[in-house]
């Protein structure tokens, strides 16, 4: 996994002698590849005891390995606002950045993925009665693609674009429902909010957003985490969205495989009746 991502995602449950090494390392990147443990303690002003244990702290075995992702998170940078959008570009080259934007979106998404969290969501998903889907703006947009998937394999699920009725819907909310929150920042305030009152009843709720640690994510039962981007101007809506979408792919997937054969007799009869209206 991304050492950049690790350490962003971490950063809630860091110490303060923690933050400041993880500060020191996004800011000198290049340079922190090739430190020793000893070389870094001393820019830090901290000890090799405290490197090793930051490393270990965000997923590594030791500071060696933390240097290995450190340098493919290098290599393979993702792109920047300003150096995708070059008005004296070819459309060529537009074509090559925005491939390769997405190439890394992808590859970063799926390096986030647990597969056993990605199970878990997928059982609670097939054994709920209902499934509520919250998000507003690009969010928005990932719920309503969802709920056309699900709804093409037999499974209820229910969205409203309109921010109150999404909120309305929480305290009729029932105990075998199913609450499914969508934010990449994790902060967006109706679905916090409506995440709180979910809690509050006791409802499972699962959250696609950037960290288990931001308010949406120390709400949900279950965390699917997607990307942290860097900086602000990026391509972040498009970037954000595209990472949403190949979760719910994924979980698309898992759940019409469950039952194979009534997926297809399913999406079968779904084609029948729309072929139906085009003759």
């Amino acid at each position: 996994m991304s050492c950049i991502i690790r350490i962003n995602e971490a950063r809630p449950i860091l110490t303060d002698t923690e933050i400041e090494i993880a500060d020191f390392i996004l800011e000198n990147k290049s340079d922190v590849i090739n430190d020793s443990t000893q070389t870094l303690a001393q820019k830090t002003m901290t000890s090799p005891a405290a490197i090793i244990r930051f490393s270990k702290k965000i997923g590594f075995s030791g500071f060696s390995q933390l240097k290995i992702e450190l340098a493919k998170d290098l290599s393979n940078d993702s792109m920047e606002f300003d150096n995708l959008l070059d008005p004296n570009e070819s459309m060529d080259s537009l074509l090559k950045k925005a491939y390769q934007s997405n190439i890394q979106t992808i590859e970063k998404t799926y390096g986030l993925i647990d597969s056993r969290v990605i199970e878990r969501v997928v059982q609670e998903i097939i054994s709920c009665r209902n499934i509520y889907l919250f998000g507003i703006g690009g969010s928005g947009t990932v719920c309503e693609d969802f709920q056309h998937k699900l709804l093409r394999i037999g499974k209820t699920s229910i969205y409203y674009a309109d921010t109150h009725l999404q909120l309305t819907v929480v305290p009729n909310m029932q105990k075998d429902d199913l609450a499914f929150f969508i934010s990449y920042s994790g902060k967006t305030k109706e679905i916090v909010t409506a995440a709180k009152w979910a809690k509050h009843m006791g409802m499972k709720s699962v959250a696609i957003t950037q960290s288990a640690y931001n308010d949406l994510g120390k709400l949900a039962d279950m965390v699917i985490t997607i990307p942290i981007e860097e900086k602000e101007l990026r391509i972040g809506a498009t970037s954000s969205r595209l990472s949403s979408l190949i979760v719910i792919d994924l979980l698309y997937y898992a759940i019409a495989r469950h039952d194979k054969e009534e997926t297809h007799k399913r999406i079968v009869d779904t084609r029948k009746i729309i072929d139906e209206i085009q003759k």
